[in-house]
């Protein structure tokens, strides 16, 4: 009798738990959750074809010379400069040569240079897709904004052009478009998580070229503000920025 009982009890706590089980699968929030992993994880996946490979298969595709005329060591034109041949990084005095003012990985050969900065930068294309990816952009419809994170990547700290892609989606949100939106994205992944726009100091960097009174191309441009000001940090950030993205927009137009 005991036994039956228990028995009993046992076929009714099943059933509890099945009926549980079916309800939990066939729950709206939970097939909801459950869809929109995978829609994500299959957009981030799927996304990327690999045809942004192409704008840095040679030392003659549109990226390579986009970036170089960023550096200002090509021409619009693909002409390489002066500094091409090698100079001094006037932000922190080390020895560039190639198309990526190589900060002296190649050490004194300019082929080598040149193929350590093609290996480099190949070698970002995939993390800064991602990152593209989860800014809910498709960097392969946004190339002039990808060259513009690969050149951030190129020219400044990780953590720059790691935050580039979230600025630029703020920037749509704010309305603004084109180059103005990648300029305001540019300068703001310099911000950093304490909210300092960051570009060196007096010493090194970018903010030792703008307070140089050597460099009047920044300093006449940046006289209005007082020194070291949240409004110079940003506008020195910026006359940067938009010399370096127009040499992108330029070569794009010229090789469209």
């Amino acid at each position: 009798m005991y036994l039956q009982k228990l028995g009993r009890k046992w076929d009714f706590l099943n059933a509890l738990l099945l009926v549980g089980i079916v309800i939990f699968i066939f729950s709206k929030p939970a097939i909801k959750i459950g869809s929109d992993g995978l829609e994500r994880l299959s957009e981030i996946n799927a996304s990327y074809s690999g045809k942004l490979n192409t704008l840095f298969a040679n030392n003659s595709s549109v990226g390579v010379l986009a970036l170089c005329a960023a550096e200002g060591n090509c021409t619009i034109e693909g002409n390489k400069t002066s500094l091409y041949y090698g100079h001094v990084d006037p932000g922190n005095r080390v020895g560039n040569r190639g198309w990526c003012s190589d900060q002296g990985r190649g050490g004194t050969n300019l082929q080598n240079a040149d193929a350590g900065c093609l290996r480099r930068t190949q070698s970002r294309i995939s993390v800064l897709v991602r990152k593209m990816q989860a800014a809910g952009f498709n960097p392969e419809e946004n190339v002039e904004v990808f060259l513009n994170s690969i050149d951030q990547w190129n020219q400044a700290s990780p953590r720059v052009s790691n935050t580039f892609a979230r600025r630029y989606a703020d920037a749509i949100k704010q309305g603004l478009k084109g180059k103005e939106a990648i300029l305001w994205a540019r300068v703001e992944a310099f911000r950093k998580n304490n909210g300092e726009l960051e570009a060196g100091n007096s010493r090194v960097g970018l903010f030792s070229i703008c307070a140089n009174p050597s460099n009047t191309y920044y300093t006449t441009r940046l006289q209005q503000y007082p020194m070291w000001s949240e409004r110079w940090r940003w506008n020195c950030i910026a006359l940067d920025q938009r010399r370096r993205l127009e040499a992108i927009n330029q070569v794009l137009a010229r090789n469209s």
